[in-house]
């Protein structure tokens, strides 16, 4: 039709049942176009303001050719697209010089196989850029417990489009996530869309493998807001991704709920927690590397204590390694 000269299809068809018809009243146009009355008037207001349609003395209206009045605004349509053609083209060209002089800054970069991100908006752009550029695979360790509700919603877009363009995405996450409504959503929102998430007891560290070739890893493991470092030396971007592959083999499939060890033994959690009791981490130290609140730790200790029959955590490590636990 003709919407782009402001003629929507009820405008159309109206200025049509006055072409074929002068004598038409108002009523004879809702009825032949099947519009409300209200919807007719609209339109003969608009075709009189087009001066597609000239109201006669005797109320009727008198049709203009259509040729006469609409070719000069298609003629100013055209130009205008004309100009923004020209400009589109002026800004590719500035596109381009652009991206030539970052490409350039990117091999630099690249040549050193490390690169020094130094505050938190310098990862978030580098990891941006990685997400766009992935063609293969993404994988992540996540820990730190639950996202917010605004950090989430903000990463769903570049998500949707690594998914929608065949990125395999694997992401491990804290066992203590499945007790937050909002996280346990999106995660169930990525696995819908063909993403895959697993969840441990603890995780290493924050991190992030873009196929094979780029890992970003925090500069200081337990503080992720000092900076981080984008490594593409191979053979550490090998390194890290075995870690990935072994942490992930054991990680627990996000709809398939924490697993128990056979009979005695503890449960995956229970074994994380007497591994950093014993490597002398401290309630808070443990409570950072699990995701969970400082109580929660005193309390599941208390808990090994008592499931051990002992009353100190030395005496738990001893009769946990008698056990076999460790």
């Amino acid at each position: 039709m003709l919407e782009t000269l402001g003629l929507d299809c009820s405008t159309h068809d109206v200025y049509r049942s006055v072409l074929l018809n002068p004598q038409r009243t108002l009523d004879d146009i809702a009825l032949d176009t099947g519009l409300p009355a209200a919807a007719v008037r609209s339109a003969l207001d608009r075709l009189t303001q087009l001066s597609l349609l000239h109201e006669a003395a005797d109320h009727r209206f008198v049709p203009a050719s259509p040729e006469a009045v609409l070719s000069p605004l298609l003629l100013r349509k055209e130009a205008e697209l004309d100009e923004q053609r020209a400009r589109l083209s002026q800004e590719r060209v500035a596109l381009a010089a652009l991206s030539s002089e970052y490409a350039a800054l990117a091999a630099c970069r690249a040549d050193s196989g490390v690169e020094r991100l130094e505050d938190v908006d310098a990862v978030r752009v580098r990891l941006i850029e990685l997400e766009h550029q992935a063609r293969v695979e993404v994988c992540a360790f996540m820990p730190g417990g639950a996202l917010s509700a605004a950090a989430l919603k903000a990463g769903r877009p570049l998500t949707k489009q690594s998914l929608a363009r065949g990125v395999e995405m694997r992401t491990v996450y804290l066992d203590s996530v499945r007790n937050d409504p909002v996280t346990v959503e999106y995660a169930t929102w990525v696995v819908s869309r063909g993403g895959e998430i697993r969840t441990a007891p603890t995780l290493p560290m924050r991190m992030i493998l873009s196929d094979h070739s780029a890992a970003v890893i925090p500069i200081h493991a337990d503080d992720s807001r000092q900076g981080a470092l984008l490594i593409r030396y191979p053979s550490m971007v090998r390194a890290l991704v075995e870690l990935f592959d072994i942490v992930w083999a054991s990680a627990v499939p996000l709809g398939a709920g924490p697993q128990n060890a056979p009979e005695d033994a503890p449960t995956i959690r229970e074994a994380a927690l007497l591994r950093m009791l014993a490597d002398g981490l401290t309630d808070e130290g443990i409570a950072r590397k699990m995701g969970v609140s400082l109580r929660t730790v005193r309390r599941n200790t208390a808990d090994l204590q008592k499931r051990l029959g002992v009353q100190s955590r030395f005496q738990a490590g001893a009769e946990a390694v008698r056990r076999g636990w460790l």
